[in-house]
């Protein structure tokens, strides 16, 4: 029997869990590229949360923030009947050929959500999974696909197309400092609220996009 790999289960996980929260929060069928972006979103402040995301580094594409491996999982968990594909499609934008699908969990994938919540790695990842997917959804729908190509880290000057962005230090994290930043400014709100420093965070880089 072949050697389980222990990051590709806890990376298999963590998207499932993103696919079941955004079903929860009315964000599904979840397009492909919107599900990159909440990846790279929800890698922006796991450290702040103790959360460990599926990968610690993504490459500035042209199309937005985009994961090979993620995409692999993606994919693993439709084969493995977790997840479902609708709506595939090659599309043709100013950058070429682009593959785009939409993806929904199935009643396998929520049973299997619940098992994983039973586990302790599964009850915090999913806390926080959550609260970032709902917090998510609270943005202006018409601007979702907009709020992480005006992330701090990935909008910074000097990261050029191609450039690699990593969240291996934490020192060099922008969302990490704005987020201390906030807790600074109103630690009674902020102190204990996982919820309102990631909705102010979220909030903060879809006004800073808006204005770009």
């Amino acid at each position: 029997m072949p050697e389980i790999d222990s990051k590709q289960v806890l990376a298999r996980t963590w998207i499932l869990l993103a696919i079941d929260a955004c079903d929860r929060a009315g964000l599904t069928p979840l397009p492909k590229s919107r599900g990159h972006r909440l990846i790279f979103l929800s890698n922006c402040l796991a450290d702040l949360f103790n959360a460990l995301p599926p990968s610690k580094r993504v490459l500035k594409y042209k199309r937005g923030p985009f994961y090979p491996d993620v995409q692999w999982h993606l994919d693993r968990l439709a084969t493995m009947g977790l997840a479902d594909i609708k709506n595939f499609s090659i599309e043709e934008d100013e950058y070429g050929p682009w593959m785009e699908a939409n993806y929904l969990i199935t009643r396998s994938g929520v049973d299997a959500v619940q098992k994983v919540r039973d586990t302790p790695f599964g009850y915090s990842t999913s806390g926080y999974i959550d609260e970032l997917v709902f917090s998510f959804a609270r943005l202006n729908a018409r601007r979702l696909d907009q709020v992480a190509m005006g992330e701090l880290n990935y909008s910074a000057p000097g990261i050029a197309e191609g450039a690699l962005i990593t969240f291996e230090d934490t020192h060099t994290n922008l969302a990490l400092r704005k987020a201390n930043e906030f807790e600074q400014l109103a630690p009674e709100i902020l102190t204990a609220g996982l919820r309102e420093k990631l909705l102010l965070y979220l909030r903060y880089i879809e006004t800073e996009d808006a204005v770009v």
